[in-house]
Formats: C-alpha cells, structure tokens, sequence
C-alpha cells in the first residue's frame, strides 16, 4: 500500500493538467486562432492565481512548523468554483474572452486547491474517483469538440466542476474560512509564490505580443504537455515540505524520466496531433525537449526549498524566489527578443534553474538543519565508502 498510494495520487494528479490541455484542444477546434491566443493567456493567469491561493491557504500552513497541518477546502473556494463553472456552462458554445477567463480562474483555483489538500492529507481513493470524473468530462469534451458539438466547452467545464465538489467532501464548515495561523508567514509564502508565479503568464503575454498568437498557443501547448510531469514535481514537492526529505527524491526523479519517455513515445504515435489538433506541429519536438529538462532541473532546486521552508525561513525563500524570478524574467525576455522563438524561451528556464541552485543549496545548509544533516549524512557515507576500497 506504500507504493500503491504514491503511484494512485501521481496518477490522479495528471488529471489537473488535463484540464488546461482539453481546454486548447476544444479551443483549436472551434474557436479563431485569435481567441486561441487569448484563452493560452488566460490560462496562464488562471494557473498564477491557483497557485497564489493554494499558497495561501495550504502551504503557508505547512511552512508554520507549530500549526495544525490538517487542511480542508475552504468553503469561499468551493462556492468560486461553482459560480465560475456553472458560468462557463450556460454560456455560448465559444464563450467571450472575458468569461472564459473567469470560468479558467475559479475552476483552476478549485482544482488544484483541492488537489494540494487531497496529496496532504493522503486521501488517495478520493483522488483517484475524481481524477476519473475529470478525465471522464476532458474525453468527452474532446470527442465532441471533434465532431463540432456546441456543448464542449460545457462539458469540459461540468466535468472540473464535478471533480472539485467531491474533493470538498465532507463539506467545509461556513465558519472555515481557511486562513492560516501565522498572517506574517503567509504572506511570505505568498509574495514568494506571486513572484515566481509571474514569469508564465508574462512570458506567455509577450510571445503573444511579439511573435504573435500561433506562437503563443505552441508555447501553451509545449508548457502543457511538460505539464504532465508537473503532477510528479508536485507530489514530490508536496510530501517534502510536509514530511521533509524521506529518499522519495530519488524515486520522483525516476518517474519523471520515465514520464518524459512516454512524453516522447506519446508524440512518435500521434497522440500530440491527434489532441490538440492543428495546434500542435513537429516544430515543436525541441522546445518540448527542452521543457521536460527544465522539469528535471526543477526537481533538484526542490530539495533546499522545501527544507527552507520547512524550518520555517520563510523571508529567506522569499528573497530566493524573487531572485529566481528576476533571472526568469530576464533571461526569458533576452533570449525571446534575441532569438524570436519559445524554444529560446525554455532554454533560459533551465540555465536559470541551474544558476539558481547553488544560492538555495547554500542557504538551505546554512539555514535548514534537517537538510544540512541529510546533507553531511550523504558526505559522510561517501567518506566512509571511501575509506573502506
């Protein structure tokens, strides 16, 4: 059952990211190219403002090492979702942008608020009932989609919104607003998390902007099929800062190259084409290369974020990652405007994450004595190896 529960809750996961991926599918089938452009934006903000609340709520909670980590769906989450889902579902079969922007933004906030508590608190056999409604609601969204039904779009929205209503269960009290213990903490983790957040859905306007909407949806595109390893990282990410480092690192990072294979495996047999339609093309096997190393890298820098956190440093993560942000930025914006590609533009997300680790790691074994033991403890086994040959 070990191994059953962590393997249950990644697959589950992938779920999450199906949703923005059905999202562009349905979107490049009946929709201009121009709205295609706008819900790829969209999209990346619904994602920003996900994070920012779930940061918020859940694991600003887990970055106060003395509070009650037993987290549950605040009840104004849950009503956000169903105002935001039950809008997309009675409107017009292409919805403006403006509504599609505000059914992204609550149901995205739903589902990933709810998945964070799910991973959390281990509830495993929920998660897996509701990733299949989702995914249930995404395929059927997309059958239809190609078949030019009017009710797509509805029933991908009707399908997240279901999945988020049985991850409240038991429903949250009203009095349950879910604000953290320590306001001082969470607004560290907050700010933290809304500057590193940033970076995709400010990249993703200016690709629209400069190299137009075609670029902006193949980005969207290539950011959402490496979003399938982004369940992993999550996972991963989610156990550390709650448990702190139990040698589940090495197994997450197998999984993730296991899952770029299939990423790969997955594009050689047409699945790529045949999801997403005209928006996907082989131009975009590089860019989508370079995405899933960046992941990669991301699960490294991991490691000393979580133990920072863990010891309650959350000023210091927040300095971090408004570093890490501004490289992101940066380097982003050099590399879009020196070489006018989005392939350019995930090349500098993995040369700042590798930059990036050396002041984490440093920090984190200056800071963070859990991680400086597990660290010294590593040091120490390869000096006694040594001694021994």
């Amino acid at each position: 059952m070990k191994r059953v529960e962590p393997l249950v809750q990644i697959v589950a996961g992938l779920a999450l990211n199906a949703f923005p991926a059905i999202f562009i599918a349905v979107f490049a089938r009946i929709a201009p190219i121009e709205q295609q452009g706008r819900l790829a934006v969209s999209l990346a903000i619904g994602t920003y403002v996900a994070q920012l609340l779930s940061a918020f709520v859940v694991e600003s909670r887990l970055a106060t090492p003395e509070a009650d980590h037993k987290v549950s769906m605040p009840w104004w989450i849950a009503l956000m979702s169903l105002a935001s889902g039950t809008l997309l579902i009675v409107s017009p079969a292409v919805p403006p942008t403006a509504i599609t922007l505000i059914g992204v933004l609550g149901l995205s906030s739903g589902l990933l608020m709810a998945r964070t508590i799910g991973v959390v608190r281990g509830r495993w056999k929920l998660e897996s009932v509701a990733a299949s409604i989702l995914m249930a609601g995404c395929l059927s969204a997309l059958v239809l989609a190609v078949y030019d039904n009017s009710n797509c779009v509805r029933v991908l929205a009707a399908g997240a919104l279901v999945a988020i209503l049985i991850r409240c269960w038991p429903l949250p009290a009203r009095r349950d607003l879910g604000f953290p213990p320590d306001l001082t903490k969470a607004a560290w983790v907050t700010g933290e998390t809304a500057t590193v957040g940033m970076v995709q859905p400010a990249l993703a306007s200016f690709i629209l902007a400069v190299l137009g909407p075609s670029a902006a949806v193949g980005f969207r595109v290539v950011s959402t099929i490496s979003g399938i390893l982004e369940p992993i990282l999550a996972y991963g990410r989610v156990r550390q800062l709650a448990h702190g480092h139990k040698g589940e690192v090495a197994n997450v990072a197998m999984i993730i190259v296991v899952g770029t294979v299939a990423i790969f495996a997955s594009a050689y047999l047409g699945v790529w084409s045949l999801i997403f339609g005209p928006a996907w093309n082989s131009s975009l096997y590089v860019a989508l290369a370079v995405a899933c190393a960046w992941k990669l890298c991301m699960l490294v820098t991991t490691i000393p974020f979580a133990a920072l956190r863990r010891a309650g440093r959350t000023k210091m993560v927040f300095w971090l990652r408004a570093a890490n942000t501004a490289l992101y930025v940066v380097l982003g914006l050099t590399f879009l405007f020196s070489f006018h590609s989005s392939t350019a533009v995930f090349l500098s997300f993995v040369i700042t994450e590798v930059l990036m680790f050396v002041p984490y790691h440093v920090a984190a074994a200056r800071l963070a004595p859990e991680y400086n033991s597990v660290f010294l403890s590593g040091k120490r086994a390869n000096g006694l190896a040594s001694e021994k040959a």
